[in-house]
């Protein structure tokens, strides 16, 4: 292998979260699509690190998940009118946690809920205002909000608000937990 092949190489295992040289080679199909994918241009180049970090996979995954972001088929419908959602799995850190991207467009709310445990947010774009405590947050602010808290969120920007959601346990939304694995969220 040329000194190339072997960064590619390095790059596949860590998009494919495989550490060092603890896994067999990648396939080279596969190795050329994972290449592919994470030469493809985000608009979020700033927020790459703090995804990563809060999502806890390397940044070159980090970076393939804001690819999607603007890839509509990738979104699903989310719990109220307005909201879709576009889950992905995280590292090891968030195992015990709902991880995605939610969208919200102008003029709705993500409906009221309370957080079973603590959860991390990323505004990726536009404004969202907290209807508990009144603080607007926009884009590159990263929230952290504790269990017991409850809260909606409301898109306050003429454009749709994105953000990454880490709920760890999951979610209280009209008195029913909704889980990591709740196909309902």
């Amino acid at each position: 292998m040329s000194g190339d092949d072997l960064f590619d190489d390095a790059v596949a295992r860590a998009m494919l979260g495989w550490p060092g040289d603890q896994r067999p080679a990648v396939d080279p199909a596969v190795r050329a699509r994972l290449l592919e994918s994470s030469h493809r241009e985000h608009r979020f180049p700033d927020l790459v690190s703090l995804i990563a970090r809060d999502a806890d996979l390397p940044a070159v995954c980090a970076a393939d998940l804001l690819c999607a972001v603007d890839d509509p088929s990738r979104w699903s419908p989310g719990p109220a009118p307005g909201v879709t959602l576009l889950h992905f799995d995280g590292g090891p850190k968030t195992a015990d946690a709902i991880t995605g991207f939610v969208r919200v467009e102008p003029g709705h709310f993500f409906p009221e809920h309370d957080h079973a445990g603590v959860e991390i947010g990323v505004v990726l774009q536009g404004a969202l205002r907290d209807t508990a405590t009144g603080a607007v947050h926009e884009r590159g602010a990263r929230v952290v909000t504790h269990p017991g808290t409850a809260h909606a969120l409301e898109v306050v920007s003429r454009a749709p608000a994105i953000y990454l959601a880490i709920a760890h346990v999951g979610v209280i939304v009209g008195g029913q937990l909704i889980g990591p694995d709740d196909a309902r969220f």
